[in-house]
C-alpha cells in the first residue's frame, strides 16, 4: 500500500529542465502544472513509483519509475519522451547521467 503523498504543482521556471521530482521524505511530489495532461499523468506515475522504490542503483531506479509511468500511461510517456527531444532536456539527461542520479 502507498503511503498517503502531497502532488505540489509548480511553475515551469521552478522545475526547468525537469518535469518533476519526487522526495521521499517529505512524501512530496513536484509536478510542472505546463506540461500537456497526458505527460502529466504520466509524470506522476513515475514521480509515484519512486516515493516507494527501495533500490540504491540511480539507473535502475529510473527505468523502473519509467516503465511503471509507461504502463500506467502509454501515450504520456511516449509524449514525454517526445518533449525530451529537445537540446536542454538532453542535456540535463547527459549531466544526470555524469553524475550518476
Amino acid at each position: 500500500m502507498i503511503e498517503p503523498f502531497t502532488i505540489i504543482q509548480v511553475s515551469k521556471e521552478d522545475l526547468y529542465p525537469a518535469f518533476g521530482r519526487a522526495n521521499s521524505k517529505e512524501r512530496t511530489i513536484h509536478v510542472r502544472i505546463d506540461l500537456p495532461l497526458s505527460v502529466y499523468n504520466f509524470v506522476v506515475e513515475h514521480e509515484v513509483y519512486h516515493l516507494e522504490d527501495k533500490a540504491k542503483f540511480w539507473l535502475w531506479r529510473e527505468i523502473k519509475a519509467n516503465l511503471h509511468g509507461a504502463y500506467e500511461h502509454p501515450i504520456g510517456f511516449l509524449r514525454c519522451v517526445w518533449l525530451s527531444l529537445v537540446p536542454n532536456r538532453i542535456l540535463f539527461y547527459i549531466k544526470r547521467f555524469k553524475e550518476g542520479r
